[in-house]
């Protein structure tokens, strides 16, 4: 190959690079560019702790200071959990069965909840969360169905509490129930909402799961 060719090359080449990284600067620039959707008015409510509604999936929205502990205390707590959610679990599966029979639990997961196992679908909920100040006491945790647990954090307790850091304290509204088994209610004024100006969640759910840390 003559000194020409390879001369001729090595400037198609360069100028193909500065092409390219001009397309990717640009691409970048309107991913910068890209307009936020704007909250809609029930998240912007639900930030500010108002609500249309007084209970939500058989939870009362009562009034509690939510205050965030130092992240070592947060993280202790939360290894804490493991060996006290199979407690929970076999407690529950020893004294509630009634109660989880009726929200579809079988005699079979039973039996392996006896063992310490959360039947699939369901989870151990912290009513006061842990990120919040809540303990690893049984009084402060219910089993539940997956979908329902969600919706507590996404719709009422994610948007009131996702910018909080440590040391800080605020007064909430918490979802509440006295019941260490989930009891699904009959009659939730919160459904009435549901169609109408749905929360926009998933830009926040890095947000709070990072804030749980």
């Amino acid at each position: 190959m003559t000194t020409t060719n390879r001369q001729n090359r090595y400037e198609h080449k360069k100028r193909a690079d500065v092409v390219r990284d001009s397309r990717d600067s640009e691409a970048s620039g309107k991913k910068r560019r890209k307009k936020k959707r704007p909250k809609s008015s029930e998240r912007l409510n639900a930030e500010r702790g108002r609500f249309k509604f007084d209970t939500i999936n058989g939870f009362k929205l009562i009034d509690v200071e939510y205050s965030v502990p130092d992240k070592r205390t947060r993280k202790r707590r939360r290894g804490a959990f493991n060996s006290v959610r199979d407690k929970f679990v076999k407690h529950i599966a020893q004294n509630c069965q009634k109660e989880l029979r009726a929200i579809g639990i079988t005699d079979k997961q039973i039996e392996q909840m006896k063992k310490g196992s959360v039947p699939n679908g369901y989870n151990v909920h912290h009513k006061l969360p842990i990120h919040g100040g809540g303990l690893n006491e049984f009084s402060n945790l219910i089993l539940m169905p997956i979908k329902p647990h969600d919706e507590l954090h996404h719709r009422v307790l994610d948007p009131q509490v996702a910018q909080m850091q440590a040391g800080e304290t605020k007064r909430v509204k918490l979802p509440w129930s006295d019941n260490m088994v989930y009891i699904p209610p009959e009659n939730d004024n919160s459904k009435k909402q549901e169609n109408k100006n749905v929360i926009e969640m998933i830009p926040y759910v890095k947000t709070i799961a990072a804030a749980r840390r």
